[in-house]
């Protein structure tokens, strides 16, 4: 006699992998956002002339965090540092002539000290 199992029976198995999946592309999709900003964050520090040597390794730390928990191939890396440097340059011309003065010292500064503090951290 063979059993047969009862297809619903599976369901919460096939849910579960489901689930796992979108859970893990969920956070594949978070980790390409969160490096968008970093990337976004760091074009403003440079478009404001505030990036130094602490603030590049700041960004570079947090990079490499992202990318290394993110589980992010080659390709989404680049599409991701399109993707920021876009939407930096985009907001750079929107601001106009000196709009940007505004710009530097609130978003710019407050990324320059962020990546700063995680380049502290690290120290």
């Amino acid at each position: 006699m063979s059993r047969r199992q009862d297809p619903i029976a599976i369901v919460p198995a096939c849910l579960a992998a489901i689930l796992l999946g979108i859970s893990s592309a969920r956070a594949d999709e978070q980790s390409f956002e969160d490096l968008v900003r970093i990337v976004y964050l760091a074009e403003v520090v440079g478009y404001c002339s505030l990036a130094d040597a602490r603030v590049a390794t700041g960004f570079r730390r947090a990079r490499d965090r992202i990318v290394d928990s993110g589980g992010l191939e080659e390709e989404d890396i680049m599409r991701a540092r399109a993707e920021g440097w876009k939407l930096a340059h985009a907001e750079w011309q929107n601001r106009g002539l000196g709009g940007f003065r505004n710009w530097c010292r609130t978003e710019g500064l407050e990324a320059a000290e962020g990546f700063r503090a995680i380049a502290a951290d690290g120290e």
